[in-house]
């Protein structure tokens, strides 16, 4: 039994039952090991914890592709969305996901991670629209509110879909990816 499998079994217990929920004898039994062999991984339950969210964290940096940038402002945009649900709705981090979301009230460590998850999806959120802004593909005046707007609706839908099925709201992710682009469109613009 190796330190990552008891980590990514101890990810899928948490995401379902909650990690508080999930007692060490329970892992241990689920990863055919006694209690003391955790122990002889891991000093405490504390170390665990710790080891899940280093683990998980570094897991999602290395699934940070770039998001492309080429076609139209609504094909990009589409693709930023495609990217971050690829970051959320695929295991293990998806487990993870639900893990931070539902500990970040008491757990500091799930708090930073969730606050870093949003940094970066503003970050991009920064990146692609000023890149659909300067080549002229959106005519956006506010690009700090338009940030906003794209990071914050991202983030709902991604939030969402650690509880739901994908195609129960692709629906208004679409309606959402598509107004924002309207509502920005050099040609719409100038016909109003």
């Amino acid at each position: 039994m190796t330190r990552e499998r008891i980590i990514t079994t101890l990810l899928t217990l948490a995401s379902q039952r909650g990690l508080s929920n999930v007692s060490l004898s329970l892992l241990a039994s689920e990863c055919s090991i006694t209690k003391a062999a955790l122990f002889h991984h891991f000093e405490s339950r504390d170390a665990l914890e710790r080891e899940l969210f280093t683990f998980a964290t570094d897991l999602a940096q290395t699934q940070m592709a770039t998001i492309p940038l080429t076609g139209s402002a609504t094909d990009v945009l589409f693709a930023a969305m495609d990217h971050w649900h690829g970051l959320y709705a695929q295991e293990p981090l998806r487990s993870f996901y639900r893990i931070i979301e539902a500990e970040a009230l008491h757990r500091s460590e799930a708090m930073r991670i969730k606050r870093s998850l949003s940094q970066m999806i503003k970050a991009q959120s920064r990146a692609v629209l000023e890149s659909l802004s300067s080549t002229g593909r959106l005519a956006i005046g506010d690009v700090e509110f338009a940030i906003l707007t794209l990071s914050t609706g991202a983030e709902h839908f991604l939030t969402r879909l650690l509880s739901e099925d994908e195609e129960t709201i692709a629906w208004e992710e679409e309606q959402f990816i598509t107004s924002f682009a309207r509502l920005y469109d050099p040609g719409y613009i100038e016909a109003r």
